[in-house]
């Protein structure tokens, strides 16, 4: 009996050390300044187009809690970058129709480069953007898994304009598995 108990006390810490391992971080750590805790996934490529990729990541510092993307949009056509606005939206649809918004913390403007080539590409990488999400939102994501994402920019004239992309299915469990390695 002792041995059946030890082996199923084995089995039971072994599977926990592993699914605590699949959690990988940039940060994760007490600021020595302020006293808070920030914890930040590495970023999981959750949309792959041909003209747009974006990663996510997320990020909870104390009881706040966040969606940090990384985008890339290109074209053949030359552009100005884009920007994200203070208050810029992504509106996350869900399979059972439900949905969510969540608005940008801070300005961002896009930095412009070009792929040399037959024709050239040019691309503009929006880094580091921030979304703050609420415990309700959170819950959200555990409901239901993603169908698609509408992601708001801004044009260099000023309009505001939105790119729709659709999650495949193999990127739908990356946002639920980053957002319960912050939780």
């Amino acid at each position: 009996m002792k041995k059946i108990v030890l082996i199923f006390s084995l089995l039971l810490l072994s599977s926990s050390f592993v699914l605590a391992q699949k959690c990988k971080y940039k940060i994760n750590e007490v600021d020595k300044f302020t006293n808070k805790f920030t914890k930040l996934t590495k970023s999981e490529k959750v949309i792959g187009t041909f003209f747009t990729e974006g990663e996510f990541s997320v990020k909870k510092v104390d009881t706040s809690y966040y969606f940090v993307f990384d985008y890339s949009l290109s074209s053949y056509s030359n552009f100005e970058p884009y920007t994200i606005q203070k208050g810029a939206k992504i509106i996350f649809l869900f399979e059972n129709g439900e949905q969510t918004t969540i608005h940008s913390s801070d300005d961002i403007k896009g930095i412009k480069k070009t792929v040399v080539g037959l024709p050239p590409v040019y691309v503009c990488k929006l880094t580091n953007v921030s979304y703050e999400l609420t415990r309700g939102q959170i819950d959200m994501f555990f409901k239901s898994k993603i169908k698609s994402i509408r992601f708001y920019r801004t044009e260099s004239n000023g309009k505001e304009d939105f790119v729709d992309n659709e999650i495949k299915d193999r990127n739908q469990d990356d946002i639920q598995k980053l957002i319960k390695c912050i939780l």
